[in-house]
């Protein structure tokens, strides 16, 4: 019982107060199938939020950093030596990996998997498997091979080997299959407030998780597309023969989006926001994105990035370049020329208020008011029905869908639901699709309609999903990343992993089998062909 009171401080830390990053975090090894005493529904959601903070926080900042979504700000340092490429073994050790993804996330829905079957609680058997395949996704495409086949059985193996990335693909598709076999079961008790997704009271709720499953299938099939593509194009195939009856052939319809609520009181608010806005910001807009955002004329640009001189007329926007390191102004650029002393900052959708005295290093905030409830509050974005048209497009335009999904309607269904999110006009969304840069009619070929369709979804994923961002810039190599001023990888390199943790390093020699160089942040995953 000892560890389930650990667990419900877990998820009332994070969900009513206490920081995450000061947890004495268990290890990777730690025993699920030991005192398994606690209500499985108390379990689910210290999960789930175990998941939020971390893929909505760090994991979120190294990401949008890593995509050029944002890069660091005169006077942060927090994140500088990531934004100049070096990323120490130390950086995601204990929190993230083995202590929030492995013996917090994975462990839980393991948990609540163990106790759950043999009680017949197939619905939330179902959700916690689910939700497994998700986390180990997520870490998977951060870090490549990774224990999966061998983790979670405590004392009876202390050192999991890691599995190759295929390998786990394979298995995370099979254990979102039998998920979605569990929920058809119709047996159980329904989560409802322990579900912090989708808050399922009834079996119309239950199928959102059916449908979240389907379209994270598909993200998967679509991830190893340029590595095996018959496997890819096979498994999409048969995802879609399976639900061709089904409505949107059952993927996320729209107010479907796979998202956790935030709040507004301390520590509850969007791991994002509490993460890097609450009291300083270390982040301004990239030059790479903020750029693209003022080339496309894309209406998302004065949501996403402050006006650097704080007035309506003109508007101004100054960016910062990857890896910067020289004082101002000599590596910014700006979108009318015009050099000021503020940086464009992530816009009020993320901060909640303009800053009324920043200072020339970017690192002094106004008092923080309640005009900042709505972008406290806002939801942890993990995968939304804007991405879910955006890969049934790809998939289209790859010709792996059947003839009825029409690629240039999913593409427009899956921009229009970006800019909505975000506060765009019906008109000015009309307006932005006809943009040559945008618009499907102007992209002639398959490879210039795939470009629109990556350079979107990397557009829509700007401050809210920045692992799955990353993710997909090292997979399409679109759009192109800017080489940084300071590059400390030199040689022209990117990054293209996360390194293993010390933790891992220490305890686990399996991780040798991998064939990585400790600290090796530069060697694809398996997917990555680029």
């Amino acid at each position: 019982m000892k560890k389930q009171l650990f667990r419900l401080g877990a998820v009332l830390g994070l969900l009513l107060g206490s920081s995450a990053c000061e947890k004495d975090f268990l290890d990777i090894n730690k025993d699920p199938n030991n005192s398994t005493t606690a209500d499985i529904n108390l379990v689910l959601p210290s999960g789930q939020a175990f998941v939020s903070f971390i893929v909505g926080g760090q994991y979120n900042v190294v990401g949008e950093i890593l995509a050029q979504h944002l890069g660091i700000a005169q006077g942060g340092n927090q994140y500088r030596a990531w934004d100049q490429f070096s990323i120490p073994t130390s950086t995601f050790d204990g929190r993230e990996f083995s202590g929030g993804i492995y013996a917090g996330a994975l462990d839980d829905f393991q948990y609540v998997i163990n106790a759950g079957t043999p009680a017949g609680e197939w619905r939330m058997v179902g959700i916690a498997k689910i939700l497994q395949a998700h986390a180990y996704q997520v870490t998977t495409d951060l870090y490549g091979d990774i224990p999966f086949s061998e983790a979670l059985q405590g004392s009876a193996n202390l050192t999991p080997k890691y599995d190759r990335q295929q390998d786990i693909y394979a298995g995370l598709q099979q254990l979102l299959d039998e998920g979605i076999a569990d929920i058809a079961k119709q047996q159980g008790r329904f989560p409802g407030t322990a579900d912090l997704n989708y808050r399922a009271t009834t079996e119309a709720d239950m199928q959102k998780w059916v449908r979240f499953a389907n379209t994270l299938k598909l993200r998967l099939y679509l991830h190893m597309s340029e590595v095996d593509p018959t496997t890819a194009r096979n498994g999409i195939q048969a995802l879609y023969n399976r639900n061709a009856s089904a409505t949107d052939f059952n993927f996320m319809r729209s107010g479907d989006s796979f998202q956790f609520a935030n709040g507004t009181a301390t520590n509850t608010e969007n791991p994002f926001y509490q993460t890097n806005f609450r009291l300083q910001n270390n982040l301004a807009v990239s030059s790479n994105i903020g750029d693209t955002l003022v080339r496309y004329q894309d209406p998302r640009l004065p949501v996403y990035a402050l006006d650097a001189d704080l007035t309506t007329t003109p508007q101004e926007f100054l960016f910062v370049r990857p890896g910067q390191n020289a004082p101002y102004p000599n590596n910014f650029t700006t979108s009318t020329g015009v050099q000021t002393v503020r940086l464009s900052y992530p816009g009020t959708y993320f901060i909640g208020q303009a800053f009324t005295n920043v200072n020339r290093a970017g690192s002094t905030y106004a008092g923080i008011t309640a005009t900042d409830a709505p972008a406290k509050s806002r939801p942890t974005l993990l995968l939304t029905y804007e991405e879910s048209q955006l890969l049934r497009a790809e998939a289209a335009v790859r010709g792996w869908a059947p003839s009825g999904e029409n690629a240039q309607t999913l593409y427009e269904n899956g921009v229009r639901a970006s800019l909505t999110r975000f506060g765009v006009s019906a008109a000015d969304a009309a307006t932005y699709l006809t943009r040559p840069q945008v618009s499907w009619a102007a992209a002639t070929t398959p490879a210039a309609q795939l470009r629109n369709i990556f350079v979107q979804k990397w557009l829509s994923f700007f401050g809210t999903n920045g692992a799955e961002a990353w993710t997909e810039v090292r997979r399409t190599n679109q759009p192109r990343l800017q080489a940084p001023l300071v590059n400390l990888l030199g040689g022209g390199r990117f990054v293209k992993r996360l390194p293993y943790p010390d933790s891992e390093l220490q305890r686990n020699p399996n991780v040798a089998a991998t064939g990585l160089t400790p600290g090796d942040i530069t060697t694809p995953v398996w997917w990555d062909v680029n």
